[in-house]
């Protein structure tokens, strides 16, 4: 404000130096002397305008506007923040996923015979998903379905997971009547083309995911990541059990 101020008065003072005649300049002198007195009182105005603010501000908050007092407030609301984050990341009911980037191999939306929606977000649920690629016209597929189920029933408590997957889907009937047979409880499901990769040209193909979502080493000489045929209950357990551990 005071720089202001005393620019203005510089200006003033730089026209009346400019004047020509005695009655020139003393004309223009009471003009400058008048248009000092008004940018004077203009500056008061303006300088009680500011102090009002400020009283008001102080009034509203309780704080002055000095840079200690800030440094003060700021403090105080960082420490509030930290208290908040000690408080949720030590809370007992806070669960930090032991998998922070959990990017499966496969990214697929399958539905059941009773239309739920089956993604790759199942694995992160379970230790270990089994997926059995089967049809309703395949022998060996159908005969082991049985075993299957047995297995299910008594590994998925600890943690195992089975999806039964079908393209034949004109053949519904013949696959309600191969799952009434067998006792399916696990969820049967239609082919999503997100599963290629791993097919081998032959059913039933069986592949294993771990709960971060990545294919398991599981192979019987025909692919690198896939069982091909069928499987008695005490082979698939022993597989299981492996994967468990």
């Amino acid at each position: 404000m005071k720089k202001k101020l005393t620019a203005i008065v510089a200006v003033l003072m730089a026209l009346s130096l400019s004047a020509c005649s005695p009655d020139k300049a003393k004309e223009q002198g009471e003009k400058i002397k008048k248009d000092l007195n008004d940018k004077v009182e203009s500056l008061k105005d303006d300088v009680s305008k500011y102090a009002d603010e400020e009283t008001d501000l102080e009034a509203l908050t309780g704080t002055t506007t000095s840079q200690g007092t800030s440094e003060e407030l700021s403090g105080a609301i960082i420490s509030e923040s930290e208290e908040e984050f000690l408080e949720f990341t030590t809370s007992e009911s806070t669960e930090i996923s032991t998998d922070e980037y959990y990017s499966p191999d496969i990214i697929f939306t399958i539905s059941d015979l009773n239309g739920n929606k089956i993604n790759e977000n199942e694995f992160s649920k379970h230790k270990v998903t089994m997926i059995n690629f089967w049809e309703p016209w395949c022998g060996p597929c159908v005969n082991e379905m049985p075993e299957i189920e047995k297995l299910y029933e008594n590994y998925k408590d600890k943690g195992l997971y089975i999806i039964g997957v079908f393209s034949s889907t004109d053949q519904l009937e013949d696959v309600k009547s191969v799952i009434a047979s067998a006792g399916t409880t696990y969820p049967i499901a239609t082919y999503d083309e997100a599963f290629d990769i791993y097919q081998t040209g032959y059913v039933p193909t069986t592949i294993f995911i771990d709960q971060n979502g990545h294919i398991l080493p599981a192979s019987n000489g025909y692919s690198e990541h896939a069982i091909v045929g069928a499987n008695s209950y005490e082979k698939w357990a022993e597989l299981i059990e492996s994967f468990l551990k």
